[in-house]
């Protein structure tokens, strides 16, 4: 058995936890998330369904969701990028192709769009949208959303879609971001928000309001933060690792990184056609990592039980599908 992490935290990869129907691929997992009942949402580019619901043991619940083409001919997302579960079981998702963020019942129905299918907002405008990348909902019901790639701003709605305020701007001063991967609020504590500032290489802290409050800094390229029932945060970071910290940011456990098989070369060796087309990871991955490591990745979602799932964009940045390890479940021993 592989251990992960280091003597206090300990964890172990389930191999094949997910029980997908017969010739469904995920082909790669842009983002995972967990409802109140530990079901787990899988956020995929595969053919079939972007949305693919499992049980808490791996069994396949339901899925839907199209994707690649235009709404009014049946197709739901164009990229699907980051997934929520809200408090009342809504799921809300981002695209970065349609710059939309929306609303689902938890079977699949449309309850709400924010933004114009197909229509970005000028770059850097402070208007929504330019290719969001996630949200977050709030104790109250209202909802962040990150417009990351194109926009580098947090915009706050109400639970109705009204927008309230945004915060931000390209930079690297505080609040500030150089692109804003996810945001998370923590409802526990006075719906903080956590911001993955993915090239500013930090998590940076906000009041529900907006208002700075710190930042953490010991990170490479996060994308995607949660906080643990253990009251810990994980944090995916896209230069093949993942960490754990306390909640002033102290580093707790880590691994990946190093322990993954690089070329930092020029031309990004790899794989035949893998990927200098991505030189913001620093080593490009040669081959497959293996089971509990990462070749790149892109979300993070943690259960009641304190399992955690991480999600990665293989076939973007990696240039080939990590079939099931597309998103990969560690339990803590």
């Amino acid at each position: 058995m592989t251990v992960f992490g280091n003597d206090q935290y300990k964890f172990q990869v389930v191999e094949g936890f997910f029980k997908r129907p017969r010739g469904w691929p995920f082909v790669e997992v842009a983002d995972v998330a967990v409802d109140q009942d530990d079901n787990v949402y899988v956020f995929n580019r595969g053919p079939y369904a972007a949305v693919m619901i499992f049980d808490k043991d791996g069994d396949f619940l339901d899925a839907w969701g199209r994707i690649g083409g235009r709404a009014e001919i049946g197709f739901d997302f164009q990229v699907p990028h980051g997934i929520s579960v809200g408090p009342d079981g809504s799921i809300y998702t981002s695209d970065t192709g349609d710059h939309t963020v929306r609303r689902w019942s938890n079977e699949g129905k449309l309850l709400l769009t924010i933004g114009d299918p197909m229509k970005s907002a000028p770059e850097q405008s402070g208007q929504p949208f330019n290719r969001p990348t996630h949200l977050t909902v709030a104790s109250n019901g209202d909802f962040y959303a990150s417009d990351g790639y194109g926009n580098s701003h947090v915009h706050c709605f109400d639970p109705y879609g009204t927008l309230r305020f945004s915060w931000g701007g390209h930079g690297k001063e505080e609040g500030q971001f150089d692109t804003i991967h996810s945001v998370y609020v923590d409802t526990e504590d006075d719906d903080k928000i956590y911001a993955t500032d993915r090239y500013n290489n930090r998590v940076q802290v906000f009041s529900k309001s907006g208002d700075f409050l710190d930042q953490w800094t010991d990170l490479h390229l996060p994308n995607d933060v949660r906080k643990g029932p253990d009251g810990n945060f994980y944090v995916a970071e896209l230069d093949h690792r993942v960490s754990i910290l306390d909640s002033s940011g102290k580093l707790l456990a880590r691994w990946g990184g190093d322990e993954v098989q690089t070329d930092d070369s020029e031309t990004g060796g790899g794989l035949p056609d893998s990927p200098s087309r991505n030189p913001m990871i620093v080593g490009k991955v040669k081959h497959e990592p293996g089971p509990g490591l990462f070749g790149a990745p892109h979300g993070i979602a943690v259960d009641s039980a304190g399992s955690f799932y991480v999600a990665e964009v293989s076939e973007t940045f990696l240039g080939f599908d990590r079939g099931d390890r597309g998103v990969q479940k560690f339990v803590r021993l």
